[in-house]
């Protein structure tokens, strides 16, 4: 299934054909043919189900198009204070480390449907890779994920060897949970990332971007499915603007970020705006937009070209960043 799905997503004639009746400007011609193809087989959405139901379904809708697993030197499962954590080690590694947070809304995602793109990091950063299984609501609601998060950076930077850099990042909610990875350390005096990586991120927790009335329908992440991850990620009395990046006042001593933004994506003015912030606070930024993806193309690079190429982008950007930066590890609170 899997093989054929990424050989049809590379047959143009076929690409073309399923993806004729999507009509959107600069939109990719493969995803064009992945989002129709979806529309006719009329799969039911996520907030239809149950957030167990939910899990299930999307790592076995998506995964057709993950990247093909990369081989790794070694592979550990660990614990960081009762946090599971998988560690891929790839073949000559350099001893930098790059704690990875995968998206999902804080709801669905996993270590297992996150494997191909880890291990794809690994592969082409030479970073190890240390993926995190951070608690989901609704069963373990606000702020749990944000405690695993940080509690288990702080336990993987111990492990770091000297004179060694480390990244954090993640994609869509794993780029909120990296955002209050950096700050926490920054405000705390703790060991902080020497860069950190926002891939799509969520920052907003209040929901009030233009773009999520724009992209609210037909792009992979609709509006609904938006509002179901936040009503079972948040109590009902948690202040949306508490839990909220956009909304932190102190900037200043960020670290250096790439931050990747998807043009038909609900979550893309956010992303923008964000890595303005940052660069006006002082950060070195360097900004990926992709006007031609959708949310969640990570997971569409074993199929989509372009997918696979902002990816690479953004991979290449770390090794670029890490290369550029002081061998030295930054110290806390390095402003």
């Amino acid at each position: 299934m899997t093989a054929a799905v990424r050989r049809a997503m590379r047959t143009r004639w076929l690409v073309d054909l399923v993806g004729r009746k999507r009509t959107d400007p600069g939109l990719d011609r493969q995803i064009a043919a992945a989002l129709e193809v979806q529309r006719l087989a009329k799969l039911p959405s996520l907030e239809s189900m149950e957030p167990p139901a939910a899990r299930h379904f999307a790592e076995a809708g998506l995964s057709p198009m993950d990247l093909a697993p990369e081989s790794m030197d070694q592979v550990i499962d660990l614990f960081i204070s009762s946090i599971p954590v998988r560690v891929y080690v790839p073949f000559g590694a350099t001893g930098d480390w790059f704690v990875y947070f995968h998206g999902g809304g804080g709801v669905i995602g996993s270590i297992a449907a996150s494997e191909p793109v880890a291990r794809y990091i690994a592969a082409k950063t030479r970073c190890t890779v240390a993926s995190v299984e951070y608690r989901l609501g609704p069963e373990h609601k606000h702020p749990a994920a944000i405690e695993d998060a940080t509690t288990a950076f702080q336990g993987l930077a111990e492990r770091v060897p000297a004179g060694k850099r480390l990244v954090a990042g993640g994609d869509s909610f794993g780029g909120f949970l990296t955002a209050h990875v950096d700050h926490h350390a920054c405000m705390t005096g703790r060991r902080q990332p020497d860069l950190q990586v926002l891939i799509y991120p969520l920052v907003d927790l209040t929901l009030t971007s233009p773009s999520i009335e724009r992209f609210a329908d037909g792009y992979l992440l609709t509006k609904p499915t938006i509002y179901w991850f936040r009503g079972n990620y948040l109590h009902d009395d948690d202040d949306q603007r508490a839990g909220s990046p956009w909304f932190w006042t102190e900037l200043a001593g960020s670290a250096p970020a790439i931050v990747a933004t998807a043009g038909f994506d609900p979550l893309v003015d956010e992303g923008d705006a964000w890595a303005e912030r940052l660069r006006a606070a002082g950060t070195a930024v360097r900004h990926h937009a992709n006007p031609s993806l959708v949310h969640g193309f990570l997971a569409m690079a074993g199929a989509v070209d372009a997918a696979r190429a902002a990816t690479d982008r953004i991979c290449a950007e770390v090794v670029s960043m890490l290369r550029a930066s002081s061998s030295t590890p930054r110290s806390p609170r390095s402003r």
